[in-house]
């Protein structure tokens, strides 16, 4: 997956990675993370996720990374906020309230452009990076959070060789080989979503894991 395949997704809106509604996962699990008001949650890949509405709703500062400008724009728009738009050389950043959603790549991200953030929420992120670039992805993110920096972890999981993805396999194995020893890892919750969506069987899977995972910051 190169960044042109996924801008060509965004124009002709072959989004069925986009959830209408606010990941269950991040509802029932955020607790978990004694996060305080004021607090910033950093979403890569971040789409024109509910999320990101609703995270700012809690009272939490959000900043998003995100390629596509279709995206972005279309979150501000379907939320209907107005933001600043400020430009530098390396990304665009939209900010309305608490939201400040970056559109750039995320390989151009540093250290200080989420600098204080406590809490990184990762849905559709790492299952979106091929293998060829999964390890460049989670040594990135490790490299640009603060040690104490927790993750809230969602893969999937099924029968590569049925359907190439994306979004692509990630098992637990790999979890814990990306990001062990800098991580303790712990699977909360693992359950077969294949039937949520018609589309999953239609391309032959039979089963699909979907599993949240708690990533505690060594």
């Amino acid at each position: 997956m190169q960044p042109k395949d996924w801008l060509d997704r965004w124009q002709m809106s072959q989004i069925g990675f986009h959830q209408s509604e606010v990941n269950c996962y991040l509802r029932r699990y955020l607790n978990q993370f004694n996060l305080k008001p004021g607090d910033r949650i950093f979403l890569p890949l971040c789409g024109k996720s509910h999320d990101i509405a609703w995270l700012a709703e809690q009272g939490y500062e959000v900043i998003g990374i995100e390629l596509a400008s279709i995206a972005i724009e279309a979150f501000f728009n379907e939320f209907e906020l107005q933001y600043q738009q400020f430009e530098s050389d390396r990304f665009i950043l939209r900010k309305s309230g608490n939201i400040m959603l970056l559109e750039g790549d995320y390989f151009d991200l540093q250290a200080e452009d989420i600098e204080g953030c406590r809490l990184v929420f990762d849905r559709a992120a790492l299952i979106a990076i091929d293998e060829a670039n999964r390890a460049r992805y989670c040594r990135h993110l490790r490299d640009i959070t603060a040690p104490g920096t927790d993750m809230l972890l969602v893969t999937l999981d099924y029968d590569q060789s049925v359907m190439s993805g994306p979004p692509f396999a990630v098992s637990q194995q790999e979890v814990l080989q990306h990001y062990q020893p800098d991580y303790q890892i712990d699977f909360l919750e693992q359950q077969d979503v294949v039937d949520e969506q018609p589309h999953w069987r239609e391309k032959g899977l039979s089963v699909l894991l979907e599993t949240a995972c708690r990533l505690s910051r060594r």
